[in-house]
């Protein structure tokens, strides 16, 4: 169940800057990609996200430091979107996100949040990336648009988010 009552617990997540611009202040960030490429979502996605598309462009993210993880990112667009955010995405790599959401003009929806345990379609992600459950403290939800343009993004924010927390 999602929720738009802001997450008092963590104050990070409730900011709607960047957050790795946000965090490179604490040293040298990494953004580990995992996975960039054309797949199905769940079915669970596929109702937050709307239309009717079948086929989106994915990417899967890990947000952090050295060995210290602190957000899962999930972006979700359909592959009928536009070409250009396609290509934009595909270049990004390593990159941030935010690279081309804050400089193109994109406008942010409302934070929905939810507890991890609550979300089933994140036990899969979760698994492949080698994180547990218990370590999430709380997913974030928001969409970015742009005209046509519409990216679904998903954040876990993980135990270590306390650390660089606002």
């Amino acid at each position: 169940m999602w929720s738009k009552k802001n997450y008092s617990d963590l104050r990070i997540a409730s900011s709607k800057k960047s957050l790795t611009k946000y965090l490179s202040q604490f040293g040298d960030l990494e953004i580990q990609l995992i996975s960039s490429n054309i797949q199905k979502i769940s079915e669970y996605e596929k109702k937050i996200y709307g239309g009717f598309s079948k086929n989106f462009y994915v990417r899967d993210v890990v947000i952090g430091f050295k060995k210290k993880p602190i957000i899962f990112a999930r972006s979700i667009t359909e592959l009928h979107n536009s070409k250009r955010l396609i290509y934009l995405l595909k270049k990004l790599n390593n990159r941030s996100l935010g690279s081309i959401l804050f400089s193109r003009n994109y406008i942010r929806s409302q934070f929905k949040y939810s507890k991890s345990k609550q979300i089933q379609f994140s036990t899969e992600r979760f698994r492949k990336i080698n994180v547990e459950l218990e370590k999430i403290l709380v997913l974030r939800q928001s969409f970015f648009t742009n005209r046509k343009e519409k990216i679904l993004l998903f954040e876990g924010f993980l135990e270590n988010a306390r650390m660089y927390d606002e």
